[in-house]
């Protein structure tokens, strides 16, 4: 039996943790009539987690979205990772963070305010160099906040890209979020070729479906006659964030429920995916990720911000998610 852990506040807030990829189970938050219901797609079963193949909840790594041929270079090395994703390297290979048990190291029992886990990645598993130990750190505030901290360090030279990939739908009664509104704080993003590889360019968002930097529903331009919309069958694309002082990323909301999600983060880039190959037991655009990350295939373009972890160097890495009304 899978164990899992509870966070919680006086408002009615909590997260379920389960150490098998460091999942997030629940994300339990009230709306404007003080109803608390879970907003992140899951398995009812912690078990169910061990067949998944559409990283429901789970932490991505060693490097989240995708590496073109599985191969990079580091130094005068060559590496060559897992293809799980037909010629491509996608979110860490074949048993990344999602497949793997982490160990719970710190538990805040008494608030229930935090959790800590640990897991150890060996030199060469899933085909990355230097022996990785990896911290991620989830905790909660009465304000409704919840982060993911993600630490680590190699004893080689290394290229390291975590993320999480929990599955946002605000209204849970309904199966789409196709009338969730968004709104990310970017001007550009990083167009993709018929297999998802990015095409080493950015490209500007105004006057294309990809202008986000006004609030509007999903389903304005999700069927747009356009081929990047057509490349991913939706949304599967990574926006370059604008700088600025509050840090904050992407903005999801639900009119309904009136609940609203307000994402910060240090990283320079969020992939929007909006379930457009969900199966099994979900429905097509029943939740979306919104994934704070490098670059794609950031080891193999030099333009992209570089995704080298050096040997004996720490990696920091913070993402806020702000749940609160409209």
């Amino acid at each position: 039996m899978i164990e899992q852990y509870q966070l919680s506040n006086k408002n009615g807030f909590s997260v379920i943790i389960i150490p098998y990829g460091g999942i997030i189970k629940e994300i339990n938050v009230p709306d404007r009539n003080g109803k608390i219901e879970n907003i992140v797609l899951n398995y009812k079963k912690s078990e169910e987690y061990l067949d998944d193949n559409f990283f429901i909840g789970a932490l991505i790594g060693r490097y989240a979205n995708r590496i073109e041929n599985g191969a990079f270079s580091l130094g005068n090395e060559n590496f060559q990772l897992d293809k799980n994703e037909g010629n491509n390297h996608l979110h860490g290979g074949k048993k990344g963070f999602n497949k793997n048990f982490w160990k719970v190291v710190d538990y805040d029992s008494v608030n229930e305010k935090f959790i800590k886990l640990s897991y150890y990645s060996e030199h060469l598993e899933c085909g990355y160099p230097g022996n990785l130990n990896c911290d991620v750190k989830y905790s909660i505030t009465d304000k409704n906040e919840f982060t993911i901290e993600f630490m680590a360090i190699s004893d080689k030279d290394t290229i390291f890209n975590p993320t999480s990939h929990s599955y946002f739908n605000l209204n849970p009664s309904k199966m789409s979020i196709l009338d969730h509104e968004l709104k990310i704080n970017a001007k550009k993003y990083i167009p993709v070729n018929k297999k998802s590889l990015p095409k080493n360019d950015l490209k500007g968002v105004v006057d294309t479906a990809f202008d986000f930097n006004k609030s509007k529903k999903i389903k304005v331009d999700i069927n747009k006659n356009d081929d990047q919309i057509l490349n991913s069958e939706g949304y599967d694309h990574c926006f370059i964030l604008d700088k600025n002082k509050t840090n904050i990323a992407a903005e999801l909301s639900e009119n309904i429920t009136g609940r609203k999600l307000i994402i910060k983060t240090d990283q320079p880039g969020i992939q929007l995916y909006t379930g457009n190959h969900l199966g099994g037991k979900f429905k097509k655009n029943q939740g979306l990720c919104l994934e704070t990350q490098n670059f794609p295939n950031a080891p193999n373009v030099k333009s992209f911000p570089s995704s080298i972890l050096k040997a004996n160097r720490n990696y920091y890495s913070k993402t806020s998610y702000h749940f609160t009304l409209k």
